[in-house]
């Protein structure tokens, strides 16, 4: 068994891997371990944890096909699937970790959070304040604040200001090595993230802030679509994250070589 990960859990899964070589198997386990997925081999059978159940397949599903570790990180070949227009990090199962992110140190979920949640709570005082002096003024300061968070920072440095507290930054799996994703996939990450508010912005210009009441909801409805998929993906990428084709590593330890 390889002491990897985090605890089993309290379900176990067992997977046929009878087919395989030594030479698979042993490529299995580091890929398994480099994941952080607890696991065993037992005779003609893979065991790990049930709520990885997802993610194992997929790796003994492209140890089987015969690649190398690296081999499902080359492009498909053209007119190989309906999907092959869309952005790599949409074609790739949900659940499924891309290889290129196997050997980054992923933060964790809670860091992600507690980034987010910091840095709104920050934002908020410093609005709340201004607001009692000049509305347009706190109304103003939060959209540069955002903007200058969101896109400039990220592109620049490649983090948010929550992220440089906590030392986390936002790298591009197309170019890992690079210390910032650069600025057109710092914009689609934002504008994925953040897209009802820019238009509430947009649209109060011309209607009374009243009538929108309903863009309130669809916010809310939005960011539950968009950070929800933190907790359930593997590799904790948000919607924003698989579209732009990022992932949010520990900038507190280099990746793993």
């Amino acid at each position: 068994m390889d002491d990897q990960g985090d605890d089993w859990g309290d379900t176990l899964a067992g997977f046929d891997i009878g087919d395989l070589s030594p030479a698979q198997r042993q490529t299995l386990s580091t890929d398994l371990a480099d994941a952080g997925i607890l696991h065993a081999f037992v005779g003609p059978e893979l065991q790990g944890p049930a709520a990885e159940s997802e993610l194992i397949e997929h790796l003994v599903a492209r140890t089987r096909r015969g690649g190398a570790r690296r081999a499902a990180a080359r492009p498909a070949a053209p007119g190989s699937s309906a999907t092959d227009g869309l952005p790599r990090a949409l074609r790739l199962p949900w659940g499924a970790v891309p290889p290129e992110a196997l050997e980054l140190p992923i933060a964790a979920r809670w860091r992600r959070f507690a980034a987010y949640l910091g840095e709104a709570i920050a934002l908020g005082i410093v609005v709340g304040i201004l607001l009692r002096y000049s509305e347009p003024g706190g109304q103003l300061f939060g959209l540069a604040f955002q903007l200058v968070s969101g896109i400039v920072l990220v592109a620049t440095l490649g983090a948010t200001f929550g992220m440089m507290v906590l030392r986390m930054r936002v790298v591009s799996l197309g170019a890992p090595d690079r210390a910032a994703p650069g600025w057109s996939v710092a914009l689609v990450r934002y504008l994925v993230a953040w897209w009802p508010e820019l238009l509430l912005l947009v649209l109060d210009a011309f209607f009374d802030i009243e009538d929108l009441t309903w863009m309130g909801s669809l916010m809310q409805i939005w960011l539950i679509v968009c950070f929800v998929p933190v907790l359930l993906d593997p590799a904790r990428r948000g919607l924003h994250d698989r579209v732009a084709g990022t992932v949010v590593i520990d900038a507190a330890r280099p990746p793993d070589r």
